[in-house]
């Protein structure tokens, strides 16, 4: 027995698209940098230091110093020789009248041929302390008076090319229904 039969056959339709990326390319030159400064004005005072030297001392050690001030140096010493000599006139008189010494006092203080009096000093101690030196700095002023920097800066525009991208649309494959009758035997 023999049927008619229905065959369908469906294609589906497809969509291609194919993209072009856009593309930018950037450039930035750099900016251009001016910097102009004048020096400083700078004022500098040093006034001098003060320098005091005292020499009083070496001239004393040395003998020269003035008049009335070397009459006061032997004058100051005058008293104390004195004093030693009358401490030596002391001594030998206790020496004679020590009945029990069996020594002849008087012929040992006539062989003492030490003087009694002690020498007086005209000039002074020499030493490298006789200088007296004391300097006092006085300080330093210094006024800077600062200028001013003049910068300029010029900025460089920065060079944009850009390429447009695209899209292609198309109809790869078209949509479409067949359909078509046969014959269809069962038993074969």
């Amino acid at each position: 027995m023999e049927f008619l039969r229905l065959s369908i056959h469906q294609t589906y339709a497809q969509i291609g698209v194919d993209t072009h990326l856009a593309r930018a390319d950037i450039t930035s030159p750099q900016g251009e940098l001016s910097i102009h400064s004048s020096s400083a004005n700078m004022d500098i005072v040093s006034p001098r230091g003060q320098l005091e030297v005292d020499s009083s001392v070496a001239w004393s050690a040395l003998g020269k110093t003035p008049t009335m001030q070397w009459n006061n140096s032997i004058y100051s010493q005058v008293k104390d020789i004195a004093l030693q000599a009358i401490a030596k006139i002391v001594e030998d008189g206790n020496r004679m009248a020590t009945i029990t010494n069996p020594n002849n006092a008087i012929a040992e203080i006539a062989q003492d041929t030490s003087s009694p009096f002690s020498e007086i000093q005209y000039v002074g101690e020499a030493s490298y302390l006789n200088m007296k030196m004391q300097y006092q700095a006085n300080p330093v002023q210094i006024n800077v008076e600062p200028q001013k920097a003049d910068i300029q800066y010029k900025v460089n525009k920065p060079e944009v090319q850009y390429q447009r991208g695209k899209v292609d649309v198309y109809m790869k494959n078209m949509n479409s229904i067949e359909m078509h009758v046969s014959q269809y035997d069962i038993y074969k």
